[in-house]
């Protein structure tokens, strides 16, 4: 479906900014405005020209770059190819973008070529038509090029901004954490309820990975007495700058210390003193040994397999299209050796959370497609529990679910 709206939109962008561009530039000879100037003036006028349409470019590409983050969609289809390519075949978070422009550009330049043709052909078949007329032209097509990129710039950030804010431009981590963690509020109470009793099932003394852990610690603390080292893994390194702070001890980290506390209670210690919320925080820091970038959109997020993976409201919090949402899943999933644990949480028939006023896409799942994911490769088992927060956040109940990856029978091992 995303590569069909991507040859259409390129198809209908191709045809209008043709029509538009050539309009453009026969006005600006029809008018006669530049018709007083010398050769070189024209010429000195059509490389000004060139700069005024890489300025509108570039607000298009920009533009183009969320759209395919947001999406998977492009008004270019050979950026969306590069862009897909990319993205399958490196794990740098930015390549990606970088390679839709690269494309996008390379394809407008491209397009310039016929316009010369047509100019200096239109020049050289009849002598009503001079050199000079054909720069001319060239420099107003230029000219109407730019206002048209700038123009489907403007309009595809304004869609998506009525849309979904955009995780690399809106994104802000600290007013995520003052929005959703000052307390322990009703999904937490749960959810990490239910992760210190599943993480009872995990392997002991092996690497865990949280993937797709924000810029949060508070899902952590219930892995440090479990895992030999924890991984910490996200897409933004915004994220990670912020986790980075908490193990440095920065002094405006964010304070985690409820959270701590709250796991402790989960785990048996009915009234933690500060000295036990101490101790976890420092065994946490000591455990914690990498901050990796991993982007749930690659095949293979990274080439290393863990024993136990935890992910939640990750996936189902990166996308509103559930396609999108099963792609991520599996590539998650994927990280979980064979008799492996992964435990999850995702916000439950959810379409958007709120972040500073933002909303931010959400992928309307139930415990059906939760099940439908996991169940080829998983045994699981899956909650749904209610937390009223339908005012707050724009949810009002979420998923729980752990599931152990089935162990690979002789003949698939071979």
């Amino acid at each position: 479906m995303r590569w069909t709206v991507s040859v259409v939109a390129t198809a209908a962008s191709t045809y209008a900014l043709d029509l538009f561009a050539a309009a453009a530039g026969a006005l600006v000879v029809a008018s006669g405005v530049l018709g007083g100037l010398s050769h070189s003036w024209v010429v000195a006028v059509l490389v000004a020209s060139y700069l005024v349409w890489a300025l509108g470019l570039r607000t298009n590409l920009r533009a183009n770059g969320a759209l395919l983050a947001a999406t998977g969609t492009s008004t270019n289809v050979l950026s969306k190819a590069a862009y897909d390519l990319t993205r399958r075949f490196t794990r740098r978070a930015g390549a990606p973008r970088v390679a839709a422009a690269v494309a996008y550009a390379g394809t407008e330049v491209v397009k310039e070529l016929p316009y010369y043709a047509a100019a200096f052909g239109a020049a050289a078949a009849t002598s009503a038509i001079t050199t000079t007329d054909a720069l001319v032209f060239l420099a107003g097509a230029n000219l109407g090029a730019a206002v048209y990129e700038y123009g489907l710039g403007r309009l595809t950030a304004g869609f998506l901004r009525r849309r979904f804010a955009s995780f690399e431009t809106d994104w802000q981590p600290r007013r995520y954490l003052t929005d959703y963690y000052s307390a322990v509020e009703p999904d937490e109470l749960a959810t990490i309820t239910y992760l210190v009793a599943a993480l009872r099932e995990a392997e002991r003394d092996r690497p865990i990975l949280f993937f797709g852990v924000g810029p949060t610690l508070h899902h952590v603390f219930a892995a440090a007495e479990v895992a030999s080292e924890i991984h910490l893994g996200d897409y933004l390194p915004a994220n990670l700058t912020e986790l980075q702070r908490w193990v440095d001890r920065a002094p405006d980290a964010h304070d985690w210390r409820p959270f701590v506390r709250y796991t402790l209670r989960c785990e048996g210690i009915s009234d933690p003193t500060d000295a036990e919320v101490t101790l976890r925080e420092d065994l946490t820091r000591k455990k914690i040994t990498e901050l990796i970038v991993l982007d749930a959109r690659s095949e293979h997020p990274t080439d290393v397999v863990y024993s136990t993976v935890v992910s939640p409201y990750c996936a189902d919090s990166a996308t509103d299209n559930l396609s999108t949402w099963r792609e991520l899943m599996r590539n998650i999933t994927g990280l979980v050796e064979p008799g492996g644990l992964f435990i999850t949480a995702a916000l439950h028939r959810c379409t958007f959370y709120s972040v500073g006023g933002r909303r931010f896409p959400s992928a309307n799942i139930g415990s059906e497609d939760l099940r439908a994911a996991l169940e080829p490769d998983f045994d699981c088992a899956i909650e749904v529990c209610s937390t009223g927060q339908e005012t707050a956040h724009g949810y009002g109940s979420v998923l729980l679910a752990h599931a152990r990856r089935r162990e690979l029978s002789h003949a698939q091992s071979r």
